[in-house]
């Protein structure tokens, strides 16, 4: 009764509001600590019918791992720990839709809803994606010439990721050379910092469709004829918002291989050390997306998240298909002759 008591009343259905939901989430044992976004962040509202996912211009521009942006992993969140049968989401229409974060946004609503097609409306914005239009030739940037190979300097990378309190970007170089990460994966080759920009008609400025400068996938690699995209977290970064970065670098990677590709790339070829080229990524036939961090939010912890998305891409992806997946970062290494120690457990860190 108390739990009706806490709803607003509009004729016979409940309609419930951002901290109403809230409540509903933390009615799972696990979830009792989680909690929506603010609603200038993203407007969360509607019926277990079907519930409404608005976003504000903050979360259009917002970087896709933020609370305001992630509306992936909400309409998830809502799906499965809610009651909820669907799930609406729209644009506020005071925002500005323009420009190239709004271009990934709508790649991005389109690629989630046809996962979900019965449980995820995406209310028609005024434009459709410019990523998703046949009539482009549309291009992904690539990785340019690096200065040195990887390996040149292993034992600064190392000792940079010994340290008490490293960056994502001092992880990254550390993994990139790791026998640990490579082993865990069973790697032929792996490379830091994929972009993922996407051009209209060649890779050059202004004409850009997405974003570029720092996007890019943390780390890449290829085992035969798979793919591993890795979005890396370090410690105590935990954000619901990985799910859709991860869900946004598989579908551009997929929408980039295979006879159905629609991105392509300028030049086949690796540049000067670089491990990975595109040719490298274009043999590649499946793709696995891997969460790799010591500890994750409690959403993605819980294993229903990644297992509601993976058994989507397996009904809708049998080509070209997709899997989601953690790996536990469970140490780092102790000094510049130490490595990674990975679990499918709790970490040390």
């Amino acid at each position: 009764m108390d739990g009706l008591l806490a709803l607003a009343e509009v004729g016979s259905v409940a309609t419930f509001d951002k901290d109403k939901w809230q409540a509903e989430l933390r009615k799972v044992v696990c979830l009792k600590k989680c909690q929506f976004p603010a609603c200038s962040e993203i407007e969360i509202g509607g019926t277990q019918e079907q519930a409404t996912i608005t976003m504000t211009e903050k979360g259009l521009k917002a970087n896709m791992q933020s609370d305001a942006a992630a509306f992936e992993a909400w309409a998830l969140a809502l799906l499965i720990h809610c009651g909820v049968k669907s799930v609406r989401i729209s644009v506020d229409p005071e925002a500005v839709v323009a420009g190239r974060h709004y271009e990934r946004f709508l790649y991005r609503l389109k690629r989630f809803s046809e996962l979900f097609p019965d449980r995820v409306m995406a209310k028609s914005p005024a434009s459709s994606s410019k990523a998703l239009d046949s009539t482009l030739e549309r291009f992904l940037n690539q990785p340019g010439p690096r200065k040195m190979p990887p390996d040149a300097d292993s034992k600064e990378r190392m000792k940079a990721a010994s340290l008490p309190k490293p960056s994502e970007s001092d992880l990254e170089l550390a993994l990139e050379i790791s026998g640990a990460f490579r082993t865990r994966f069973q790697l032929d080759k792996i490379m830091r910092q994929w972009p993922v920009g996407l051009f209209d008609g060649k890779v050059k400025s202004e004409h850009e469709i997405f974003t570029r400068g720092k996007s890019a996938i943390d780390l890449i690699g290829i085992r035969g004829d798979t793919l591993f995209l890795f979005e890396l977290k370090k410690a105590h970064n935990r954000h619901a918002g990985a799910v859709s970065e991860l869900s946004f670098y598989a579908s551009v990677m997929r929408d980039a291989i295979g006879a159905s590709a629609i991105f392509k790339f300028e030049s086949k070829n690796a540049a000067k050390n670089c491990a990975i080229g595109p040719e490298d990524i274009l043999r590649c036939s499946k793709i696995r997306a891997v969460l790799l961090a010591p500890d994750f939010h409690p959403l993605i912890s819980e294993p229903q998240m990644f297992a509601a998305l993976n058994t989507a891409t397996t009904g809708l992806y049998s080509d070209r298909p997709i899997s989601f997946e953690t790996a536990t970062i469970s140490g780092y290494p102790q000094d510049e002759s130490g490595d990674f120690e990975f679990s499918n457990g709790k970490s040390n860190i």
